[in-house]
């Protein structure tokens, strides 16, 4: 595995940041997964919007790089595409749970929601 980064440059330069950032996005994840489900939905948003520029990021530099047939190491468009439509929806939620201007459902006077 190490020769196949050497050989492909990605031990040096962008290519190192790259490789350094993806490591952390699963964590990333799961530490906003955790915050939504204790109901600190603002901050997983947050760190969602992070998730999905990182993510989304990486993603269409893929896909751009992934038509390139003079390339050494080629790759299929599939995952890249994929990963790219879930930062998108990862953005868009995020975006969505920072603008709603209620946290939750509010219940008329009387009990009736």
């Amino acid at each position: 595995m190490l020769s196949l980064r050497d050989f492909a440059g990605l031990n040096t330069g962008p290519g190192e940041v790259v490789t350094l950032i993806w490591v952390g996005i699963t964590p990333l994840a799961v530490c906003a997964l955790a915050l939504w489900v204790v109901r600190f939905r603002r901050f997983a948003a947050c760190i969602g919007l992070l998730f999905g520029t990182i993510t989304g990021t990486v993603a269409a530099l893929a896909v751009v790089q992934g038509g390139d047939t003079g390339s050494l190491i080629g790759i299929s468009l599939s995952g890249p595409v994929v990963t790219l439509s879930g930062a998108v929806l990862a953005i868009v939620g995020a975006i969505t749970v920072l603008t709603a201007k209620t946290r939750s459902a509010m219940s008329t006077p009387g009990g009736g929601p």
